[in-house]
């Protein structure tokens, strides 16, 4: 591949632009580096500046036809491919907006025109393509568009004419075809028609996309103007040797039922030279319904019946649009389509259809009357017994979806009058026939008649006493039973295991992914299942347990799915497509209690693909184990986050503050008790610790430890508390041991028990046991915490000791509006103190909202609950002179940093940065 660099050694510049483009239009197959790939506007300037010098005449007929596909397939959905999709698609880069380059297409295909060169299919292709993406459908029929529009398609169709013939891509054809449907002209409705009859008499298979387009135009046209189609169906499927040149029809399996029998009948097969049993009798009856001889309405009647299942088969079709030729007359043709129709029906009405009495009952009805319609066929007309078996296999399956015992009797009695459980189950055609027949008898019989197991070994053995054959029978009764009632095909499958039956892999497969956790878990033993399948049946649990999150189930299964996880991965990792299956599995382990167990199997998982979980699953994950309070998994989980999230270190650390904020609530404080144990407390021993200290490299600070704290003491683990800090303690800095020392103090006022005695005692207690050894550094906040207990005491603090008690505050610096240290609000004597209320050894800085403010709020309260309505009143005063000091004093000093007369200050000294550890709602 070229390189872009002019600098770069090479051409010269006058040749370097058809130099470019021939290496691109050449390219090997190796390719190239993706940063050195050219972008289709880089090829496109490559030509117009070769047109600009006149080199264009370099590029030879192979060249321009391999730039027109190249471009054609850039124009088009590049999820849908054809046999003309450029082969260079890899060697170009992906253009970041999605655009059409049809213009280009036309000019290069004019380009071959004007230098003589004949135009390849792929060419016509690209250049019908063209002529159908100018068209705008919604736009026909209005003045002035018409021409333009029957121009495009006229210009379209000669293109298409050229190669439609020699092309068998349904993907050639079909954008035509739908192009010339979407017209309101009549005479491009027969073009579609003859595009149409072309296919037929050349194509040797008819892909599902051809199907819908010839069915679609058999159900809106009339029989007159469908006469080519019929005709050229009757050609396709009577005449041998075929127009393709003897071309040999697709491989069909055998046919066991109805379904399988017009699947086979409406892909319109070529008749073979030799034909195998149930290919002959399929080629007969297309012969039958479809030859020369027969009449147009009928041959259509029974192509409608094609188009009637088509539809039905999309998307189901309402019981009250059918419409079947149900009398003593009915075709075998007749007969087999209505029987598919049914058996779609009633696999998309599901369980559902035995609850609906209505609908049970015009299925049942329709039923009985094509089981009617078969007898009267069956004596008069001696049909072939591979149709006749086929038949009657989709009759039992219908009797069972109505639960009708009436019509299956009716059903296994004209069976055996018949003669059709005779056969050789070895025979390649008869054997599947036979199994398929006794299998869906075998179903049947269990939806009508009930699943007891000696029943159903007699039944079984009266089939054959070969028991492979009988497992295979077991085996097709089971898959089919699993679509409609999952649970009697759980009991057959246990029955067979039980009498050493075998169920082939698949379908052991299919019924595990069917079947609810509490059953599937079972199969997660089975020792056939390859890895895929174990990981698909875990998967299918996980999203089973999702969606019932809120049922209990056993622990034992939650352990079961652990261990197979385990397991599965222990010696390789999942592969990367099922990396969201595993973390919605691992999730509801963890939410349901199974955390180490899900940390084990994420180690596992790591230790072969580290970057195998998304970051947010693993956060996710250490947020479940904090709110379900399992510490040590966290811990784990973190581990493994850091070590392979380097950057996550600030997302976590916020994430577990919040969370052992939230964890902290009364609600999940609850001690937890483990049936035939001791008592284990929450945060006993290591968990506490763990708690505690959760992040210990990198996650270490004040915050995570004070939430903790909070969350032990609102837990009512005043011990636990106390141990925390004291294994903290040395650890932090000074301010963050004096924050947490606060919290410690604060959690002591706000017992309710002991009384206010033993409080106030205890709260000093501890206070000098922090100060004495753990260099504990008291604070305002600290004053405030031994203010508030001494407060709420009443009877050892009348209203005259808090006078004085607040004189004292006053003199010992705190704000007091118009009075002063030296003229207290109350005049009373001095109050003699020590320790903490000492206030001269405390910072000299007194922050208003952070100290002031609290203290004056409590005097208030704590006054007029002492009747004291003037000291009361008097602190009011006080409060707002000083809250209207503070307020202009901010205002002042944001106005001067405005204007920059002043510059922001660096007052670490004089400021006090540490937020609240309590609510001053004493």
């Amino acid at each position: 591949m070229t390189s872009e660099d002019p600098r770069e050694s090479g051409p010269s510049n006058s040749t370097r632009a058809i130099s470019a483009l021939r290496k691109i239009l050449t390219s090997s197959t190796l390719l190239p580096d993706p940063s050195r790939r050219p972008t289709p506007n880089t090829i496109h300037s490559f030509y117009i500046s070769a047109k600009a010098r006149g080199q264009l005449s370099q590029l030879d007929s192979g060249m321009l036809s391999a730039l027109i596909g190249l471009f054609g397939s850039l124009s088009v959905d590049s999820t849908r491919t054809c046999v003309y999709t450029s082969s260079l698609l890899p060697y170009v880069k992906d253009s970041p907006v999605p655009r059409d380059y049809w213009a280009f297409v036309k000019e290069v295909v004019s380009l071959k025109r004007q230098r003589g060169m004949t135009l390849a299919h792929s060419d016509r292709y690209w250049m019908m393509r063209a002529e159908l993406a100018s068209l705008s459908p919604s736009k026909d029929g209005q003045p002035g568009y018409t021409h333009k529009f029957d121009r495009s398609l006229f210009r379209a169709r000669k293109q298409y004419l050229h190669f439609s013939r020699h092309v068998f891509d349904p993907d050639v054809h079909v954008p035509y075809l739908t192009a010339l449907l979407s017209s309101t002209d009549p005479l491009h409705k027969q073009w579609a028609i003859d595009a149409i009859t072309s296919i037929l008499l050349t194509h040797p298979f008819l892909h599902a996309k051809v199907m819908k387009v010839l069915l679609g135009i058999v159900h809106d046209t009339d029989t007159a103007l469908l006469e080519s189609i019929l005709s050229a169906i009757s050609i396709r499927v009577t005449h041998f040797p075929s127009p393709c040149g003897g071309t040999a029809g697709a491989s069909i399996s055998v046919p066991v039922d109805a379904t399988a029998f017009t699947s086979a009948l409406s892909v319109f097969p070529l008749p073979t030279p030799s034909p195998s049993p149930h290919m002959k009798a399929i080629t007969e009856l297309l012969h039958e319904a479809f030859s020369s001889n027969v009449p147009l309405v009928h041959r259509r009647s029974n192509l409608l019946l094609c188009s009637l299942l088509y539809s039905c088969n999309g998307s189901g079709i309402a019981i009250s649009s059918l419409d079947f030729p149900l009398d003593g007359y009915a075709s075998l043709w007749q007969t087999l389509f209505a029987l598919a129709i049914l058996e779609e029906v009633t696999r998309a009405a599901g369980p559902a259809l035995l609850h609906d009495r209505a609908l049970r009952g015009r299925i049942q009805e329709m039923i009985r009357s094509l089981h009617e319609s078969w007898l009267h066929l069956m004596s008069n007309e001696s049909p072939p017994t591979l149709i006749s078996r086929a038949v009657t296999t989709s009759l039992f399956r219908l009797s069972g979806a109505v639960v009708d015992p009436k019509l299956f009797a009716a059903c296994l009695e004209s069976s055996i009058n018949f003669g059709l459980w005779t056969g050789n189950s070895s025979d390649t055609v008869e054997g599947p026939q036979l199994a398929a027949m006794a299998a869906m008898h075998l179903a049947t019989l269990m939806q009508v008649r009930g699943c007891g197991a000696e029943f159903i070994m007699k039944t079984l053995s009266s089939y054959s006493t070969d028991v492979q054959h009988q497992s295979v029978v077991m085996s097709a009764a089971v898959k089919d039973l699993i679509h409609r009632d999952v649970e009697l095909a759980h009991a057959l499958y246990n029955i067979a295991v039980c009498s050493g039956r075998d169920i082939d892999v698949d379908t052991a497969y299919l019924l595990a992914r069917a079947l609810p956790p509490a059953h599937a878990v079972g199969f997660l033993k089975h020792e056939r299942f390859s890895r895929i399948q174990v990981g698909g049946l875990l998967s299918s649990i996980a999203r089973f347990l999702k969606e019932t999150r809120h049922e209990h189930y056993d622990t034992d299964l939650i352990d079961d799915i652990g261990i197979s996880l385990r397991k599965l991965y222990s010696i390789s990792p999942p592969p990367i497509h099922f990396r969201g299956h595993l973390q919605l599995l691992l999730a509801e382990l963890c939410t349901r209690g199974s955390g180490f167990q899900t940390t084990a199997i994420i180690a596992n998982v790591i230790k072969f693909y580290p970057a195998f979980f998304q970051f947010s699953f693993l956060l996710r994950l250490v947020c479940l184990f904090l709110r379900r309070r399992q510490f040590r998994c966290a811990l784990r989980i973190q581990k493994i986050l850091v070590g392979t999230h380097r950057g996550c270190v600030p997302n976590l650390r916020h994430m577990v503050n919040t969370r052992l904020g939230a964890t902290a609530s009364g609600r999940l404080s609850t001690n937890i008790f483990i049936t035939g144990r001791k008592s284990h407390t929450l945060f006993r021993g290591g968990c506490f610790w763990a708690a505690g200290t959760l992040f210990k490299s990198g996650m270490s600070s004040g915050p995570v430890y004070n939430r903790v704290l909070q969350g032990l003491i609102y837990a009512r683990r005043p011990h636990a508390a106390k141990v925390a800090f004291s294994r903290v303690a040395s650890k932090v800095d000074t301010k963050s041991r004096t924050i947490l020392g606060n919290t410690l103090l604060h959690g002591v006022v706000t017992r309710p028990v002991p009384g206010n005695g033993r409080r106030v005692r205890k709260l000093l207690g501890l206070l000098d046991n922090l100060v004495k050894y753990q260099q504990f550094a008291p604070d305002r906040i600290t004053v405030n915490i031994i203010l508030k207990a001494l407060i709420v005491w009443r009877t050892a603090f009348d209203h005259q000791r808090l006078r004085a008690l607040f004189d004292h505050m006053v003199r010992g610096g705190y704000p007091a509006g118009i009075h002063s240290p030296s003229h207290p609000p109350f005049s009373t004597p001095l109050l003699r103190t020590s320790g903490t209320l000492t206030l001269s050894k405390l910072p000299p800085h007194i922050s208003f909202e952070k100290h002031a403010k609290p203290m004056l709020k409590m005097f208030i309260k704590a006054f007029y609950l002492r009747n004291d309505v003037e000291a009361a009143r008097t602190v009011v005063e006080i409060l707002k002179i000083e809250q209207k000091k503070t307020t202009l004093q901010r205002e002042r000093r944001s106005v001067a940093r405005l204007r920059g007369w002043m510059e922001a200050e660096n007052n670490t000294g004089r400021r006090d940065h540490t937020s609240h550890v309590h609510n001053d709602r004493s």
